[in-house]
Formats: C-alpha cells, structure tokens, sequence
C-alpha cells in the first residue's frame, strides 16, 4: 500500500515534545485524523507559532516530518481517554518558513494568501507538495534515504 502524506498543525515546542517522545497527536487529540493513517504514512509538521497560543509570525515554518510506525492508537490518558496518539517515528529536520514554498507546492498556490492553506488542522496533500518541502528540510540520513 501507498504511504499517504499529512500535513498537520503544531506549536514548535510541541512538535519537539513529540519528537522527543516517539508518537503523534494531531489538532489537540482527537481519534478521527488518527484512524485515517496507516503503518508508513508520513506526516509534515507546520508550526505557526513557537509557544502554544502565544501570537508570533516570525516562526510559520515547516518544522518536522514523521512516519506512522504502526497500528496502535492509543489514549493519552487512559483514565480519561479523550486526547489520542499513535507511534512515530521523526526525522531531523531544519525548519524553513513556509512561504518559501509558496509559488512551489499546490496546496500552498491554490490559495491568495498562502496562510489560508493551514485553516484545517490536519490534511491530506500530495506526494510531490510533500516531497518539494521535505528536500529542503531534512537533515541527509541513513533513514531519510527511505524517503527518496
């Protein structure tokens, strides 16, 4: 099966506690965007802030990239499961701001404003848009050659 490629919405610091620890969480947690990944699906990480809910539009960077590890999709909390998360695996990544990309990948063009285009939390995009901005911010690896 063809890998899918995602395209979701996180606070920097987010995208590295993540990273840090191995799994995903998409849009604040729900299970839905979850269920429509698979084993191998890639995920590219926009950031428009650094901080959670903290106004800043210097950062509006593409910021990490994440493979689907496996099928589990589990509760952060499993007293109080209403934040869910799968397994990841990240590559390293040098973040570039987003509007770089903007005459360069479809999902960006088909808007006036290129910051309309990550108004959904969490979306499909094609393999090319995925792979013109993965080029440029992966860090050269034995596991980005995966990618390629």
């Amino acid at each position: 099966m063809k890998p899918l490629y995602w395209l979701t919405t996180a606070a920097l610091d987010h995208v590295n506690i993540v990273k840090q620890k191995g799994y995903t969480q998409v849009n604040m947690g729900p299970k839905e965007p979850l269920e429509l990944m698979h084993p191998g699906d890639l995920i590219l990480y926009y950031s428009p802030t650094t901080c959670f809910e903290e106004p800043d539009s210097v950062c509006q960077q593409f910021t990490g990239i994440s493979r689907i590890s496996d099928h589990n999709i589990y509760p952060q909390d499993p007293d109080n499961p209403v934040r869910w998360r799968r397994n990841a695996q990240f590559f390293e990544c040098v973040p570039h701001h987003a509007e770089q990309f903007h005459q360069q990948v479809d999902f960006l063009k088909q808007h006036e404003n290129w910051l309309d285009a990550f108004l959904k939390p969490v979306f499909e995009i094609s393999q090319q848009d995925f792979m013109i901005i993965a080029k440029q911010i992966l860090i050269p690896s034995q596991f980005t050659a995966t990618l390629f």
